[in-house]
């Protein structure tokens, strides 16, 4: 893209590439958030960023007993990394409607270096009648137990390392979308005010899972899994009503915010049609008999979180569910499982400790369980800096026999982290 600048005196020609349109139009947004600021403060531009180093030891450990063969391997990595960055747009448009954009930035991202990822994570309009009744519409994180909504609001929470299944570093090692609805697009949402507690609802729907959303091949052509025929445009949902998300939670708080506790649940379609979403590592021989069709998937989530003094509880509960024919009928387990539980304590107020124990299966078909524990702590250094600290361990065990009638494989894969970063306001 060419752009000529004329003056009286001189003619000056530049060329904009299209990877930089979008940061220029950061800029822009930002220049006029700082005049709108100035003005009427109608539009906010802030944000947050987590910096990090961490250490990693890893190993694995490899059985074939039938053979006699076993093999093991390891590896050290240490790195600085700025782990996440979140641009976010509020504006108040008026007493009723709220507007809001979160631009996010991941792992040093760079185009030209092709380092980490950028993407649009929320993108909605709410229109608030009342306290009771609120109506969200766009692109957002609906509510999904307690930390589906605020997974990136960084600096609201005392870790580096989320919770396995809402960081986002690990969303494709571990499928998130099994475990947790990412985004919907249209959500009803509201508190009803009843004693000393309030009654928290939501219902929402929204596209089917990503593997379903059109997208471009290298070539520029369109990938679907329908008639390629009918499609133009790359990230539209070409399936039928049917395979689209419809989830709700309910739940109940103290009017001081000191106890939560809800009940979520999800329904939509696992895409077993995409077989290049599970390597041979993560989905059981028996398993892939199942590929080519749509799992019909529940999703049941609990969660509660509280506070008793400088104590503090935060507990997740997942479960995963399939109505699946061809599952029952070749005896394939293929539910899945999360749990996280975080015990903290505020020694004073600016500095807060905790531990935490996690348990999941994330596999489909396999003999899998993991657990990761560990422990760390956040000092706030003022209201926009906190420095943070965690170590975690990561412990798996799988079992397989890739196909009908072949040899057992056993894995162990165990890796230790060490977190040190800073979360910072913007």
């Amino acid at each position: 893209m060419r752009f000529i600048l004329r003056t009286k005196d001189m003619r000056i020609s530049f060329d904009i590439s299209l990877i930089s349109v979008p940061l220029i139009l950061l800029g822009m947004m930002a220049a006029t958030a700082t005049t709108n600021a100035q003005v009427d403060d109608a539009l906010q531009l802030f944000g947050s960023m987590q910096t990090i180093f961490f250490h990693q030891e890893s190993r694995i450990d490899t059985d074939i007993p039938a053979l006699g063969f076993s093999s093991s391997g390891t590896e050290t990595r240490n790195t600085f990394a700025l782990q996440q960055m979140d641009i976010f747009l509020r504006k108040e448009i008026d007493a009723d409607f709220t507007a809001f954009v979160d631009l996010e930035f991941q792992l040093n991202y760079s185009s030209d270096q092709r380092w980490g990822s950028v993407s649009i994570q929320e993108a909605w309009l709410n229109y608030h009648l009342s306290d009771a009744i609120n109506l969200k519409m766009g692109l957002l994180f609906p509510a999904f137990n307690h930390l589906n909504e605020i997974k990136n609001r960084l600096a609201l929470q005392p870790y580096l390392f989320r919770p396995l299944v809402y960081e986002r570093l690990l969303s494709r090692k571990f499928f998130a979308e099994d475990f947790i609805p990412e985004h919907a697009f249209f959500q009803v949402h509201g508190a009803l005010p009843t004693g000393n507690w309030f009654v928290d609802y939501a219902a929402y729907a929204g596209n089917a899972e990503a593997s379903y959303i059109s997208r471009s091949a290298p070539d520029g052509s369109i990938i679907t899994d329908l008639n390629p025929n009918f499609e133009f445009l790359s990230g539209v949902d070409p399936s039928n009503i049917k395979l689209k998300l419809f989830g709700g939670r309910l739940g109940v708080r103290t009017r001081d915010e000191q106890f939560k506790v809800g009940l979520s649940l999800t329904h939509d379609y696992n895409n077993l049609r995409d077989s290049t979403r599970y390597p041979g590592h993560v989905l059981s021989g028996p398993a892939r008999r199942l590929l080519g069709s749509d799992a019909p998937r529940i999703r049941v989530g609990q969660d509660l979180t509280g506070r008793l003094g400088d104590f503090w509880l935060e507990f997740e509960a997942i479960k995963v569910l399939y109505n699946l024919d061809e599952a029952d009928r070749l005896s394939i387990e293929i539910e899945q499982s999360f749990f996280s539980g975080v015990l903290g304590y505020d020694i004073i107020p600016e500095v807060t400790t905790y531990a935490t124990l996690q348990y999941g299966d994330y596999t489909f078909g396999l003999d899998s369980d993991y657990f990761l524990y560990g422990f760390g702590g956040a000092w706030r250094v003022n209201d926009a800096i906190s420095a943070k600290a965690q170590f975690v361990v990561y412990d798996e065990q799988f079992n397989d026999s890739p196909s009908e009638g072949s040899t057992v494989i056993s894995q162990h894969v165990c890796i230790t982290f060490v977190f040190l970063g800073f979360s910072i306001l913007l």
